[in-house]
């Protein structure tokens, strides 16, 4: 009997060890596995288990477990590499709830942010230490460790009804996107101390989602995110009666301090956030790639940020936002500024900044701007100098400043209004006082003038401007939409070439060659267009009375005084009632010339009253002693200064003059003393003729000189710019000497065709001996 018992002793342990070992190496059956699956299942919790085998060491061991959403079998919430189950073994064979506790140990649990994607993204814990009691209707951990990206992580806390748990459905949308995100800068961070700690607490009922309470802190020191460093970071938070309520977040970098609080209300949706902030934002933003535009800034101390928020966050979200900004010394796009404060108000709708003072080493600026729906107001004063500003600028607008210098900063104030903050929805009004400064290297003393913007039309004026020679007041509107400038009435005494660089360029080289000895009184009224369109239309009286200088035909004429009217197109500029003292007489007369460099060319109208023939011939002819008066008219047109483009016919009579000092009719004195003795003395006191001028050609078909007791009556062309001549000459004496030589007058027939400036007369008909 001790032998059969023995044998049967053995057989039995044989096939107990067996089926230990069996149970070990290759699990459960699928029927246990199932069994344990629908045990899960009644605490509402699906779950799969890839194996189940009994550890003589730990127990019961579920391996390749994968949490499912109860909703969707085939979604798998959570995966976890190996969990331990403590099994009631008396009630899994009375067929009662058997499981009461489960225990992690080194563990590695992942999570995927998308359960319906298996692409996506997953968080990982790995050292996952926990034990887990599993009384009915309840979910107790009695704690829990591990690691989430070298975070270190606890938990505790109970929860009733854990069934009643529906993990939230995704749409694979921002919430993903954002956790994704949150993944990718954890793992990103490194830590020069000991890993950061969380530590989780909470309790409740989840069938009463309200009643939950849930306690977070987080603690670290020197967490690095690339060349950012935080020093310090707390955070303490707590969910409690159905709100979330921050607490306190502080943070501290080399720079400064973050201190933020705040609550939110998921059933209202209703948060309110405030923070205080002396942050290195510069850094932090470039370390987590958050507002790129800060690059174009460099805080040289930090700023200084208060900010408080309260808001709804439904459908149509709602918010107001109360912020103070302080900056101390900043530069932006390498403008360096003293500092800034302003105090701002926002609603989504709304918006205004308060008490806004900006202040550059060269003045300050100071305002306020406030924006509701289709109304902006805003006002402004300013005492710095804008050159310094230029790089802030671009386009058209920082063209034109960049040819402005202040050396005493202007002094601005200015409103506007609006339906919107934009160029085309502003009205702007303002006054401007401007001291020394200049525009395209031409300055002014001083500039008080009223500004007014509208319509993308800049008005200047009623201005008062002062320059070293004079004073000019009027109106100057600048149209931006037609590019064009108007000037209202603008009287002027400054010099003209100066001021017409204001305006525009172009104007320089058509005012020019007026040259004014003192600066002339000018009136202008019309309109410059600014890119050279076809709408120009400019009208400048002109009033002299110091005189003006003009180049014309190589000579340089000078007026003691002078007073006409300028009238600008896009294409012509035309000269009207002119009327200049010139040489002792005067001149009138007309122009229209062309401004197309391409269609050079001139038609002018001239008469000349009075005037000392010496003084005119020997400018253009180097004639020295030439007498008399002489009254003109003469009509012509040409191209530039070129003489042998003028064409023009004209009279002209030379009165009390000496016709023999004119170098080509010097030799005549000569010729009538060998006629007469004596007659060659006696001046020839007066000319007359009409001519025709054309290629560089003066030809008179009627020349009649009047002397003392002779009269020369000639014909021929003067060739003045090649200094060449063929022209006749009759001599009449007049008298007892006329009488006498009249049938031999054919004889007093002079010709000559060899230079004008020394020529030689001859006897046209050679008498017989």
């Amino acid at each position: 009997m001790r032998r059969v018992l023995l044998t049967v002793f053995a057989i039995l342990l044989a096939v107990l060890l067996g089926t230990a070992w069996y149970v070990y190496d290759r699990g459960f059956t699928r029927k246990w596995r199932t069994t344990v699956m629908e045990e899960f299942r009644k605490r509402g919790v699906e779950l799969y288990l890839r194996k189940l085998y009994l550890d003589p060491m730990r127990g019961l061991v579920a391996q390749g477990v994968k949490v499912l959403d109860t909703r969707d079998r085939k979604r798998a919430i959570a995966e976890i590499d190996e969990m331990i189950l403590q099994v009631n073994y008396a009630n899994l064979f009375r067929g009662e709830a058997f499981l009461d506790a489960l225990d992690l140990r080194e563990a590695t649990l992942s999570l995927p942010v998308d359960p319906a994607n298996p692409q996506s993204p997953k968080i990982e814990i790995s050292k996952l230490n926990a034990r887990l009691f599993l009384p009915p209707q309840q979910l107790y951990l009695a704690h829990a460790e591990a690691e989430i990206y070298g975070i270190h992580v606890s938990a505790s806390g109970r929860l009733i009804n854990p069934q009643a748990l529906r993990p939230p459905q995704s749409d694979g949308g921002r919430p993903n996107a954002l956790v994704a995100r949150v993944i990718e800068e954890l793992k990103a961070l490194s830590y020069e101390a000991a890993p950061p700690v969380v530590s989780l607490t909470f309790t409740g009922d989840l069938a009463d989602p309200e009643k939950l309470f849930i306690e977070l802190a987080v603690w670290g020191e020197r967490i690095r995110r690339g060349d950012y460093l935080v020093k310090s970071l707390y955070l303490a938070a707590c969910y409690r009666n159905g709100v979330i309520d921050l607490k306190k977040l502080t943070a501290t970098d080399a720079a400064g301090s973050l201190d933020v609080n705040g609550t939110y209300e998921p059933a209202t949706r209703e948060a309110a956030l405030r923070l205080q902030s002396g942050l290195d934002v510069q850094g932090l933003a470039r370390a987590f790639r958050l507002a790129p535009q800060l690059d174009e800034f460099v805080f040289y101390t930090p700023p200084a940020l208060d900010l408080s928020v309260k808001a709804t966050l439904g459908e149509k979200p709602e918010f107001h936002l109360l912020a103070r900004a302080a900056l101390q010394k900043f530069g932006y796009r390498s403008v360096v500024f003293e500092s800034l404060n302003a105090d701002v108000s926002w609603d989504g709708r709304r918006w205004s900044a308060r008490d806004v003072r900006l202040v550059h080493r060269s003045g300050e600026i100071t305002g306020d701007a406030m924006q509701l729906p289709g109304d902006f107001r805003a006002r402004l004063h300013s005492t710095i100098n804008p050159k310094p500003l230029q790089p802030l600028l671009t386009g058209e607008v920082a063209q034109v400043l960049a040819q402005f210098e202040f050396p005493a900063p202007p002094r601005l104030d200015v409103e506007l209004r609006g339906r919107e903050f934009s160029l085309d929805a502003l009205t702007a009004t303002g006054d401007l006082l401007l001291g020394a400064a200049s525009y395209r290297g031409v300055g002014c003393v001083s500039l008080a003038t009223k500004l007014r913007y509208e319509s993308r039309t800049l008005g200047i004026g009623p201005f008062h401007l002062r320059r070293a020679e004079g004073e000019s007041t009027g109106g100057l509107f600048f149209d931006f939409k037609r590019n064009e400038a108007r000037l209202d009435n603008i009287k002027a005494t400054v010099n003209p070439p100066e001021v017409a660089l204001w305006i525009h360029p172009n104007l320089v080289k058509d005012v020019a060659p007026y040259r004014f000895k003192r600066a002339p009184n000018l009136v202008l009224d019309g309109i410059v267009h600014l890119k050279g369109g076809k709408s120009t239309k400019l009208s400048v009286d002109v009033d002299a009375p110091g005189g003006m200088e003009y180049t014309f035909l190589r000579g340089n004429l000078s007026a003691p005084q002078i007073a006409g009217k300028l009238l600008f197109n896009s294409e012509r500029m035309t000269i009207d009632g002119l009327s200049a003292s010139l040489f002792g007489g005067r001149i009138k007369g007309d122009a229209d010339i062309s401004l197309v460099r391409a269609r050079p060319g001139h038609a002018v109208s001239l008469r000349l009253e009075n005037v000392d023939f010496a003084s005119l011939t020997r400018l253009y002819f180097g004639y020295e002693d030439s007498q008399g008066r002489l009254n003109a008219r003469y009509d012509f047109t040409g191209r530039g200064e070129d003489p042998r483009t003028m064409k023009g016919r004209g009279d002209l009579t030379v009165t009390d003059g000496n016709v023999f000092a004119i170098p080509f009719l010097g030799p005549f004195s000569g010729i009538l003393n060998s006629i007469v003795p004596g007659m060659g003395y006696n001046a020839a006191r007066k000319g007359s003729a009409t001519f025709a001028l054309e290629a560089g050609v003066i030809e008179t078909k009627d020349l009649v000189i009047e002397g003392k007791g002779f009269s020369m009556i000639g014909h021929g062309k003067l060739f003045f710019v090649d200094d060449k001549m063929d022209f006749d000459m009759r001599i009449n004496a007049q008298g007892l000497p006329g009488v006498l030589l009249f049938p031999v007058s054919k004889l007093l027939e002079y010709t000559s065709d060899d230079k004008l400036s020394k020529p030689t007369w001859r006897a046209k008909v050679v008498p017989r001996l």
